[in-house]
């Protein structure tokens, strides 16, 4: 798969793409997935990458990929906070 210019990707994802500073942020910071690869001086990003917002969390859990469902309900309960026994 042929790799991107993080100014490159953000011209395809964007009307208005965000400033090269930005981007190279967005990068170091982990904010872009798959994680850019870094080649000499600038990153490389495949195509298909895509932007993770920091500050927006999932708030349920998925019973079914965790490794002790009661465990999960439990805390899907708690931050729900619904009352009752447990």
């Amino acid at each position: 798969m042929k790799l991107l210019s993080l100014e490159r990707w953000a011209e395809e994802r964007y009307e208005e793409p965000p400033q090269i500073g930005t981007l190279r942020k967005w990068a170091r910071n982990g904010n872009i997935y798959p994680p850019p690869e870094k080649e000499g001086t600038e990153y490389k990003v495949r195509p298909d990458a895509i932007f993770i917002r920091p500050n927006k969390y999932c708030k349920t859990v998925n019973t079914n990929q965790s490794r002790y469902p009661l465990k999960g309900r439990l805390i899907e309960r708690i931050i729900d906070g619904e009352a009752g026994k447990v």
